[in-house]
């Protein structure tokens, strides 16, 4: 199961913020593989125990603002 750690953690250290600004299909498409589960999970407000930390609101919020953008790019 993905945790907020895991979202942080990708977000900030494994890619290039370049990819925060760009269109890449590519991209789009390991956002989808990787955390399309816990997308759904958040949109059901499933994961609102992260909401007990900083680092837990942000995550829950790249989850539903960020990487939703890539994931639904285009529908």
């Amino acid at each position: 199961m993905t945790t907020a750690d895991n979202i942080i953690h990708f977000w900030f250290l494994e890619i290039d913020p370049k990819l925060w600004f760009k269109k890449d299909l590519n991209f789009d498409k390991t956002l989808r593989s990787k955390f399309s589960e816990v997308h759904a999970r958040a949109s059901k407000a499933e994961t609102f125990e992260w909401r007990k930390t900083a680092l837990g609101r942000l995550a829950e919020i790249l989850i539903l603002d960020q990487f939703s953008r890539n994931m639904f790019r285009d529908k």
